[in-house]
């Protein structure tokens, strides 16, 4: 598996009603393929209760 280094802008907090401040992350994870680093980036913010409305990019390392 290949590792990637990933930034995700734009993640919208959906368990603070109100909180319209956006954040970003990033980090790296090793994954089969961009496209499968990017599905699991979204689906790891989403399940700490964030939305990514903008932009995630993923490089490899």
């Amino acid at each position: 598996m290949q590792e990637y280094s990933f930034t995700a802008e734009g993640l919208v907090d959906t368990l603070t009603p109100g909180e319209a401040t956006p954040t970003s992350a990033s980090g790296s994870l090793k994954a089969s393929s961009p496209e499968a680093a990017k599905k699991t980036i979204e689906r790891s913010v989403r399940s700490r209760g964030y939305e990514p409305t903008g932009r995630i990019t993923v490089t490899p390392k």
